[in-house]
Order: C-alpha cells, then sequence, then structure tokens
C-alpha cells in the first residue's frame, strides 16, 4: 500500500478532506527545495484536497496517514489514458478498412476517443483511505 501523511481540512458525510503534507527533503538542495518541486509551485500555487475514505473520528487538523492500495494508480491511468487511445486507434483502423481516405480515419478516430472518453468516465477510481492517525504507533518499545 502507497502511503502518505496528510492534514485532515474538513469532514463530510462520505469521508474525509485531507491536503497532503510536504515531506521534509533529502537535504541536498540545502533545504531551499528542489528545483522539481519549484517548477511544480509555478503550475499550481494552491495546494490540493482529495475526498478520501474515513472510519476514524477526526476533526480539521489531525494529521493522519492515508493510503492505497498498490496498482490502483497503474489501473486507473490505463482507464483515463490508455482505453480513449486505444479505441482511437482501433476507430481510425476499423474505418480506415470499411472506407479507405484519410478523413474516414479521422472520423473514425473521433468517434473512438469520444467512445473510449465517455467509457472512461463510467468507471469508479479507488479511492484513498485513512489508514491511522500519524501519531499511533504500530510498535511499542518496553525497557527491560
Amino acid at each position: 500500500m502507497l502511503e502518505q501523511t496528510a492534514e485532515i481540512v474538513r469532514t463530510a458525510p462520505d469521508g474525509v478532506w485531507v491536503r497532503a503534507v510536504e515531506p521534509s527533503g533529502c537535504g541536498s538542495c540545502g533545504g531551499q527545495g528542489c528545483s522539481s518541486r519549484r517548477i511544480a509551485e509555478l503550475f499550481q500555487r494552491t495546494p490540493r484536497q482529495f475526498l478520501v475514505d474515513c472510519d476514524l473520528s477526526l476533526s480539521p487538523g489531525d494529521r493522519v496517514v492515508v493510503g492505497i492500495a498498490h496498482g490502483s494508480v497503474l489501473r486507473s491511468a490505463l482507464r483515463i489514458y490508455g482505453l480513449p487511445l486505444g479505441l482511437m486507434l482501433a476507430g481510425a483502423l476499423i474505418a480506415q478498412a470499411i472506407a479507405p481516405g484519410d478523413a474516414s480515419a479521422v472520423a473514425g478516430m473521433l468517434v473512438g476517443g469520444l467512445a473510449g472518453g465517455l467509457v472512461a468516465r463510467g468507471g469508479r477510481a479507488a479511492r484513498p483511505v485513512v489508514l491511522r492517525r500519524e501519531d499511533d504507533k504500530r510498535i511499542h518499545m518496553r525497557k527491560g
């Protein structure tokens, strides 16, 4: 399971809204933030918030560990990008086989891409889930 520390922003009836907490980094940049982070900040100035499933009693400001199952990100990417692309290519090939020419291939590509986009929207993506509070320790050590 992929895990990320997050902060509760607000609660909702169907889960909680969280904002990812930035990791401290590796320190190789002198604490000023790496260049890839700076480039990302150019395109997105406000932090994104995500709705996650939760069955714990939490309040805004609490820090939690959010997890998502391995493979769910890849499956979502294939559904959102791969399915429309595959149907675009299939539509172009089928249209080209029925009526040779560029115009029919373009029309088939557009129809296939539209169908792929509609099918991709219909699927339900796996939502992340709150695993535990950040301050919960899984291993308790005793002296002795």
